[in-house]
């Protein structure tokens, strides 16, 4: 299984919404562990596009095409359709509420959201 989580440092999950991070970590759970596969840039930032307007459908469609191979969205908020539309492709998007988290803390969090829905 596939995560993605947004960030801004590399370091750190990002504060806000999923689809205006800098950057997307990726990496599979495999064996009962994490593994880091790749750092990917965003180029769909409401500001590259610039979009004025949250839960954009062509931004969204953006994001999920540089995501296609991740199951599992991590990251502070993202729109309820966008949510809705991940649902609907057998994806899950799981909100951390909590600031200054680091991607380990993150991954773990998100594990265990969806081992214990």
């Amino acid at each position: 299984m596939k995560f993605a989580v947004a960030t801004d440092d590399g370091e750190t999950l990002r504060f806000g919404h999923f689809g205006d991070a800098k950057r997307y970590m990726i990496y599979e759970y495999k064996d009962g562990e994490f593994v880091f596969l790749t750092e990917r840039e965003n180029p769909y930032t409401d500001e590259k596009l610039g979009i004025e307007k949250h839960d954009d459908a062509r931004k969204a469609g953006l994001i999920k095409d540089l995501l296609q191979d991740v199951d599992v969205f991590v990251g502070h908020s993202m729109g309820r359709q966008n949510r809705e539309r991940l649902r609907k492709q057998g994806k899950k998007m799981v909100p951390l509420l909590k600031k200054n988290i680091t991607i380990e803390e993150a991954l773990k969090l998100s594990l265990s959201k969806i081992e214990n829905p």
